[in-house]
C-alpha cells in the first residue's frame, strides 16, 4: 500500500493539475515572444533551444542585435527590447550568397531580398556588400517584409549571438 496522505482520487487529481499548471505557468511565459515589428509575417513565437548544425533556411531565430544600430535604422519597437531581434534564416553557412548591382540578394540563386537605399524618412541605409560562400558559424538573416532592417544592411549574424530558435505560433 502506498502513501495517500488521506487524499481522495479527486483531490490527488486536482493537486497534480495544480502542480502542472504552476510548473507550466513559470516555464511558458518566458518562452513566448511577441514580435511587434512589421518585418515578419508572424507575431507570436515560442522560443526553443537550438542546434547550430540543424538550423536551415526558413527557420526563425532570436538573436542579439546591436541596439544602437537598430535604434538608428529600424522603426522603434514598443517593448524596449531593441537588442533582441527575430528574423528568418535567408542563407546558411556553406551556401552561396550573391548580391547584384541593384542590391538584390540571392541564396543559391533564389531571391531573398533587395536592400533599399534609404529608410522611410529618406535617411541613407548602410549596405551590406558581399557575394560568396556564407562563412561557417554565420547566418544571413531576413525579414518577410521588404522594408525589414536585416542582414541586407547589417551583414551576417554570428552563431554566438543566437539566443533561441523561434517557432511561429500566430
Amino acid at each position: 500500500a502506498g502513501f495517500s496522505f488521506g487524499l481522495t482520487h479527486w483531490e490527488k487529481t486536482v493537486a497534480i493539475v495544480f502542480l502542472v499548471a504552476i510548473l507550466l505557468g513559470s516555464f511558458i511565459p518566458g518562452r513566448i515572444i511577441v514580435a511587434l515589428s512589421d518585418s515578419l509575417d508572424h507575431r507570436l513565437f515560442f522560443m526553443t533551444g537550438f542546434n547550430q548544425e540543424k538550423i536551415k533556411n526558413g527557420d526563425y531565430l532570436v538573436f542579439q542585435g546591436d541596439k544602437e544600430e537598430v535604434e538608428k535604422h529600424a522603426k522603434p519597437m514598443l517593448n524596449n527590447r531593441l537588442d533582441k531581434l527575430i528574423k528568418k534564416v535567408g542563407c546558411a553557412p556553406g551556401e552561396t550568397l550573391t548580391r547584384d548591382a541593384q542590391g538584390q540578394f540571392f541564396c543559391e540563386g533564389v531571391f531573398v531580398g533587395k536592400a533599399l537605399e534609404a529608410d522611410s524618412l529618406k535617411r541613407p541605409l548602410p549596405q551590406f556588400q558581399y557575394s560568396g560562400i556564407v562563412p561557417e558559424k554565420n547566418f544571413f538573416m531576413i525579414g518577410t517584409n521588404p522594408r525589414s532592417y536585416d542582414s541586407k544592411y547589417f551583414g551576417f549574424v554570428d552563431a554566438g549571438k543566437i539566443l533561441h530558435k523561434a517557432l511561429p505560433l500566430w
